[in-house]
């Protein structure tokens, strides 16, 4: 567990296989106003994490970006039934053998409204993901939308032919990009340059995102680099 800024812990998972890709998992934890815990992108869990996790407060909301980040849901839900669980339409769609309490799009519920911002990019018919600001910290949570692989990651665990892909693709630090299938299929970007631009707009210190390197300042830096794709 890392301590990024106050009210907010970031979790380090396993690595898991996507279609043969070895992909790091991370967890966000925000501890809200009212004490309650809001749970982005949930890791496996086992007895010692959730001791860990219920040690900050209770978990109160379980919250699933996008229509791929569902992989350990079920063991939270499980631990924690008390819990809402949110998504998008897509995932919703995806895992009807989930009771889902709420649809995640642009704007916070009340739940969370004031203390974390989200934004819906649902722009490319590959993949829509809903991203949010921690408005207290400046801390931005990405989940595909942009992957910061390290070098040493990649050589550690992408074979020799996968790691120029990486590269290729601008998945890795210095370049910080989207997927090219989720970059080649995105539409209407201007919808997405205003959003993007409503976040640059907040000065964000902090960028979390699910895959590769934490960037702990000069964040607006690094949204303008990893989204020169878009903002061009």
């Amino acid at each position: 567990m890392e301590v990024l800024a106050p009210d907010i812990r970031v979790f380090e998972g396993p690595v898991v296989d996507f279609y043969s890709f070895p992909y790091s998992t991370r967890m966000v934890v925000i501890r809200l106003a009212d004490g309650g815990l809001w749970v982005w992108s949930p890791i496996a869990v086992d007895d010692d994490l959730a001791a860990e996790v219920d040690a900050i407060g209770p978990v109160r909301h379980l919250v699933a970006p996008n229509k791929i980040h569902h992989l350990f849901l079920p063991q939270w839900i499980e631990r924690w039934p008390e819990a809402k669980v949110w998504a998008p339409q897509s995932l919703i769609d995806k895992r009807q053998d989930i009771a889902f309490d709420g649809v995640l799009g642009d704007g916070a519920p009340p739940e969370w409204a004031g203390q974390i911002d989200q934004y819906h990019f649902a722009n490319s018919r590959f993949l829509d993901e809903v991203d949010f600001v921690h408005l207290a910290s400046g801390t931005v949570i990405l989940t595909d939308l942009s992957e910061n692989f390290s070098e040493a990651f990649i050589r550690s665990h992408w074979s020799w032919w996968q790691r120029p892909i990486a590269r290729l693709w601008k998945i890795i630090e210095g370049w910080g990009y989207a997927p090219l299938e989720l970059r080649a299929t995105f539409r209407n970007r201007d919808s997405a340059r205003a959003k993007l631009t409503q976040i640059l707009a907040g000065k964000p210190q902090h960028i979390v995102m699910a895959h590769g390197e934490i960037v702990r300042r000069d964040g607006e830096a690094y949204l303008r680099q990893a989204f020169g794709w878009l903002l061009q």
